[in-house]
């Protein structure tokens, strides 16, 4: 399995761009910057994505991958929350602003087809089980497991603060795990309030799992906010050297091959 970070991001700059991966060529893991950093050949080898939830950072690119590859005739399997994908109909696909592309717009078929996801009950995509886990954020949200047929598996909390031990069962046993943290420690209050991870608060879920025997596997820090990266870092550096843990910060177009 091969693993290519789109973003790495909570925002977007001339050098950084908004969370999202794409597994092996094909498969989508949120759509913030899933058109912007690839090309229209690449957009085209896109079959499924996965969505955790409908924030904007998450979504956005699927109108624009939909009408660039348009023509292809080619139906791209869209999965989330059934939250998530009424949102992204409401408010995307809605004929003021897009397309509704979940219809046939000529004699092509439906660019998008969309595949309700429920918490707990796994799924099977293009030769990759799926595993959807619940995790509390200020909308509904899942975070998934991803494992390929061939071999290899990855997780992805989404967006929250709360315990992410569950991405790290072993009857899961992701060989690495991306989670999200936005906030740098000084700023745990606004990070409470929206939801999203502080360096110290991911450190307490970790001590837990170590405290509970569960194994840690390799981590990568995304979601990080522009502003407050250097210090994010730092601290996230410090939890890893304390914990004698494998965990990092992640980069766009960073490659894995698990």
């Amino acid at each position: 399995m091969k693993i290519r970070v789109l973003g790495a991001h909570k925002f977007e700059s001339r050098h950084a761009r908004h969370t999202c991966f794409l597994i092996d060529g094909v498969l989508g893991l949120d759509a913030g910057s899933l058109a912007s950093s690839l090309s229209i050949a690449e957009q085209g080898d896109i079959q499924a994505v996965l969505l955790t939830h409908q924030h904007f950072d998450h979504v956005r690119d699927l109108p624009t991958l939909g009408l660039t590859t348009l023509d292809d005739g080619k139906t791209i399997g869209l999965y989330g929350l059934p939250e998530t994908q009424d949102a992204v109909h409401r408010h995307l696909l809605n004929w003021e602003l897009y397309p509704d592309l979940t219809e046939s717009l000529g004699s092509e078929p439906p660019k998008f087809k969309l595949n309700p996801v429920t918490p707990g009950e796994g799924f099977t995509v293009m030769g990759y089980s799926v595993s959807p886990i619940s995790v509390p954020h200020t909308v509904p949200n899942v975070g998934y497991v991803v494992r390929a047929d061939s071999g290899g598996a990855l997780a992805y909390t989404g967006d929250t603060d709360s315990d992410i031990s569950a991405f790290f069962k072993d009857d899961l046993a992701a060989d690495v795990v991306f989670l999200e943290v936005s906030f740098p420690n000084r700023l745990e209050g606004e990070a409470q309030i929206t939801k999203h991870m502080t360096p110290a608060g991911l450190r307490s879920h970790l001590v837990g799992a170590l405290k509970a025997g569960i194994r840690l596997p390799k981590m990568v820090a995304v979601h990080m906010s522009l502003e407050h990266q250097d210090e994010i870092v730092e601290e996230i550096a410090s939890v890893a050297k304390e914990l004698s843990i494998d965990l990092t910060p992640g980069h766009e177009d960073m490659e894995l091959e698990v």
